[in-house]
Order: C-alpha cells, then sequence, then structure tokens
C-alpha cells in the first residue's frame, strides 16, 4: 500500500539518525519496512527488517493526537537497539529492557520529531493504557514481572516505557542516555545477557545523587507504586483593592486548593493553576495560555494545600500538566474553577 509510507519513512529516518545519536550508531547498512496482510495485526523488529501488517500501519489514519503509523514504526526500530543489538536475558525484568525501552524510546523520538504536544499525547494513551489493563492483585514489581500473569504486558509496554521517561527526568536528559549508551555498548557483543537489575547497576554512577537515584529505583523498579491524585476544595477569588492589581492594571486573582495522593510512591509533581488551553488542534503552542505554577511532593495518603496569585483569571488547577509523572485516573487530577 501507499498509504502513510511517507509518515513511516519519517519515522525510520529519524530512528535511525536519533537512536544512534542517542544509543549506539546503527550497525548495518539498512533497515526496511515489509507489510504483510491484516490477517495478523503487529509488527516485530528483526535486525534491518520490520515485519509490518498493512492493519497497523500502511492503512490506519493519524491526527495531531496519535499517530499510529510513526509510532508503531518508531517502537518496532527502537527493537533494533533494545532486542537486537541488546539482546535481554530470559526471566523477570528481561523483557522490560526491550519492549519498555521500546516504549521510552518512541516518547523521545515523538517528542524530537513531533513535538512536545505528540510526546504528551503517546504519554497519555500508554498511561491511559495502563490504568485500564493493570491486574493490580497481581501485579509485580519491575524486576519481577516476566509475562507470565494476566497484566504482565502493560506493566513490561506502558508501566516499563514510562518509568524510564521518569527516570530520565529524574537523572538529567544528558546523564540517562550516556547511561542507556554504555549499557548497550558493555552487554552487545556478550554471551551475558543483561535483565533490568543490570541496567541499574549500569546507570547509578551517571546519576548526580547517588541517594536520589537509590530511592527513585527502590520505589519504581523494586516496588509496586503508582500515585493517583485527586484536587479538593478548588477556589478562586479576586483580590480587591488597586492595591491589589499589577503595573498594567490586571486584577490579581487568589486560587486555593488541596492536592492529595490517593496512590502510592512518592514523586515531585507540578500543580499548575491555568487558563486557556496549552495546544490548539494541529498541536501547536497557543499564545492566550496563561499558567502559575507549584511543585509539591506526596507520598500515599498525603496531602498539601496550595496557594497560588494570578495575574489572569484562572479557570482551572490541574496536576502534572506536563505530562512528567506516571498516575492512574489523570482525568480527575483537575478541577474547574
Amino acid at each position: 500500500h501507499r498509504v502513510n509510507v511517507e509518515e513511516m519513512r519519517e519515522a525510520l529516518d529519524a530512528a535511525r539518525r536519533y537512536y544512534s545519536e542517542w544509543f549506539l550508531p546503527f550497525p548495518w547498512r539498512e533497515l526496511k519496512l515489509s507489510e504483510f496482510p491484516a490477517l495478523a495485526t503487529y509488527a516485530q523488529g528483526f535486525p534491518t527488517n520490520i515485519t509490518f501488517s498493512e492493519g497497523i500501519g500502511f492503512l490506519t489514519k493519524s491526527d495531531p493526537k496519535a499517530n499510529p503509523a510513526f509510532m508503531v514504526t518508531a517502537h518496532e526500530a527502537a527493537h533494533q537497539w533494545w532486542g537486537n543489538i541488546l539482546s535481554p536475558g530470559e526471566g523477570p525484568g528481561g523483557n522490560i529492557l526491550s519492549e519498555g525501552m521500546a516504549h521510552f524510546s518512541t516518547m523521545l523520538l515523538i517528542g524530537q520529531v513531533k513535538g512536545e504536544h505528540a510526546r504528551r499525547e503517546f504519554a497519555r494513551r500508554i498511561e491511559s493504557r495502563y490504568g485500564d489493563n493493570r491486574q493490580a492483585d497481581s501485579e509485580r514489581p519491575l524486576v519481577k514481572t516476566d509475562g507470565s500473569r494476566a497484566g504482565d504486558d502493560t506493566v513490561m509496554y506502558d508501566k516499563g516505557g514510562w518509568v524510564f521517561w521518569m527516570l530520565l527526568n529524574h537523572m538529567g536528559r544528558e546523564n540517562a542516555l550516556a547511561a542507556c549508551s554504555e549499557f548497550i555498548r558493555t552487554y552487545r557483543d556478550t554471551a551475558d545477557h543483561p535483565v533490568l537489575q543490570d541496567f541499574i547497576a549500569t546507570a547509578r554512577p551517571h546519576a548526580p545523587d547517588s541517594s536520589a537515584y537509590d530511592a527513585f529505583v527502590r520505589q519504581w523498579f523494586f516496588e509496586k507504586v503508582v500515585p493517583e491524585y485527586r484536587v479538593k476544595d478548588a477556589k478562586r477569588a479576586e483580590i480587591a483593592g488597586t492595591a491589589a492589581a499589577d503595573t498594567a492594571g490586571k486584577s490579581l486573582w487568589e486560587v486555593t486548593a488541596t492536592i492529595e495522593n490517593r496512590g502510592t510512591g512518592r514523586m515531585p509533581v507540578t500543580v499548575a493553576a491555568t487558563a486557556g488551553e496549552a495546544y490548539d488542534e494541529d498541536g501547536k503552542a497557543k499564545d492566550d495560555y496563561r499558567e502559575e505554577r507549584q511543585t509539591v511532593t506526596l507520598g500515599a495518603g498525603e496531602r498539601a494545600e496550595l496557594r497560588f496569585r494570578c495575574t489572569f483569571k484562572p479557570e482551572r488547577v490541574v496536576v502534572d500538566p506536563d505530562i512528567l509523572v506516571l498516575q492512574l485516573e489523570r482525568d480527575k487530577a483537575v478541577a474547574g474553577l
């Protein structure tokens, strides 16, 4: 088919360029897609050749909120590095180095090529899929997940990709990518096939703060955590009096809200009082969007009362407006004013 070929080629070219920069130079001469009929709907990334069902690439529809042809191509291309150049070990935590890292790489590539709005939409999508498909009672920590239980797939793909993304933001982009590169270089030509603990050990020296790194690793890799935020008692009030006006003559508004973590885990998370939409329907940043931000760190069952002063009339309070922290039921982590 000719449909979506340019978008898929764009993803292949970008993957070969940026994954080579971020992880390891692509070692082979070609990278191609081979289409097969939609008798099955999957793709699989063999060395240099991605077999690709027409039903999830060539015959799908893309829009600014969903670029399935680009996304699946980016994911499968990532397996050239995470699965082929580096071949994970069989056992708990092994497949997360393949599927979780492929989703992480896809999130990076979408942000690089399609922009921040598209990156956020992809992050939302896989976060929602994790929330819908996880089996909370039988879910295990990432280091113990092996694909043998119902719900393991979304943990390996979706939660795994999200945790690597949060680790990148925790360590700093340059440090995290250096760790990924060292990891692949260390294990690419060895019979010692690594699992998740090997990645953790390799990445630790690249962390600016080893104690903070250990705390992140302990809860996200060795425990089963996921926050779930709620916004309660959100109110706004215009501050009366001329002394409350800014130099441009605009009124000041005060917003108060209580933020609660009904889930588990402890992460610093941004909370914003906002007005307008950050992006338009085409994914372009809007000039009239306004926000006032604070950062709060809440453990399981903890809450904090926040107070904002805004030089605009705020419309809502949003937890994690940049989509940087994995959470359950994100749509409930916002309150209108």
